[in-house]
């Protein structure tokens, strides 16, 4: 298309404004999420002055939060000017079917728009961002446990809402699953309340896996899943038959990916089976969820990255394995299913 078609291109214009204020929009959320004013309206409607006395917030202040996020249709207003819920406010209450409060949180904190504003060193050096906050993210969170904490709940979060898809999708057996970097263990758990004879074993490092032992607990598979603290980089848990990794590889270049695969490789039994749960990109130019977490992932990670399928093909083989299929889920995430094809040492 020519740079000067000669005709009024205000919409595209606006569209493009409103592209480059995204930032005010997504730390409007962050706000509206941390102050909790989705959970305030859960009653119904009401006005600035009474959800800023629940919030502790200033009232013309955030009525013009309110009115900003409104026009966006997080939240309405009334005639009486009262604002109320709308469909896409709703994801912001704590207790909603797919909540992404947490998530919403976390997007606007410290630890994620610091790195983000050197998105531009990130593109002209292929450095990670977040080098310019800590040494990594994992590192950080290790050494911030109230970051580490709203870090933990909003992948929790996502992950719930996205273990439905990923258990219906997946023909499971009653077999030892490792779950390799598995958070608090949402996923291995509900994968654990279908097959009655499957076993589990939950591998994270210690600062979670303290955290998502408690969870297992309370959901009373404690029985049937163990909870191992170590670091991936230099053994899991042995002996296998799925090896399942959610969010993991993702978070690592090749060379660090591969150092992990290899590990899952040797601990696996001979008839083992590898489960990858990841985003797969697709070529074209169609709107892309899995597209802005590779963006994510070149801020916060050394060499981390989102992988077409023909990606994850190459880094498997490097690691002794064949990539036998790609299923597609009801989420926007894939399965990456993986056999054992070579002794690695």
């Amino acid at each position: 298309m020519s740079a000067n078609t000669g005709c009024d291109n205000t919409s595209a214009t606006m569209a493009l404004l409103h592209m480059a204020a995204g930032g005010w929009i997504g730390q409007s959320v962050h706000v509206a999420a941390k102050l909790g004013i989705a959970d305030v309206l859960e009653s119904g409607p009401k006005t600035p002055h009474e959800i800023a006395t629940t919030t502790g917030s200033h009232p013309e202040a955030l009525h013009r939060l309110l009115r900003t996020l409104a026009s966006l249709g997080i939240f309405a207003e009334d005639e009486e000017g009262r604002f109320g819920l709308t469909a896409i406010a709703d994801g912001l209450r704590s207790q909603a079917p797919v909540s992404l409060r947490a998530f919403a949180i976390m997007l606007g904190e410290e630890m994620l728009w610091r790195p983000w504003g050197d998105l531009h060193h990130a593109v002209q050096t292929g450095e990670a961002a977040f080098a310019h906050v800590g040494d990594g993210l994992y590192d950080y969170l290790e050494a911030h446990p109230a970051a580490a904490a709203i870090f933990d709940a909003a992948i929790t979060d996502r992950a719930r809402q996205e273990n439905k898809a990923v258990v219906d999708a997946y023909d499971w057996w009653p077999e030892t699953i490792v779950d390799v970097g598995g958070g608090q263990g949402s996923l291995l758990t509900m994968i654990l309340a279908h097959p009655p004879n499957a076993r589990g074993v939950l591998f994270e490092m210690p600062h979670v896996a303290d955290g998502a032992k408690k969870m297992i607990e309370r959901t009373g598979l404690g029985s049937r899943c163990a909870v191992v603290s170590g670091d991936f980089f230099q053994s899991v848990p042995t002996a296998g038959d799925l090896y399942l990794m959610r969010r993991v590889v993702h978070g690592w270049s090749d060379e660090s990916a591969t150092v992990i695969l290899r590990n899952c490789r040797k601990a696996m039994t001979h008839h083992g089976r590898l489960l990858i749960v990841e985003h797969v990109l697709a070529q074209g130019n169609a709107p892309s969820w899995g597209k802005m977490l590779d963006l994510q992932q070149l801020v916060l990670s050394a060499g981390g990255r989102e992988r077409t399928e023909k990606e994850f093909a190459h880094l498997l083989a490097a690691a002794g394995f064949k990539l036998e299929r790609v299923i597609s889920t009801s989420s926007t995430a894939s399965l990456i299913e993986a056999v054992p094809v070579a002794e690695v040492s």
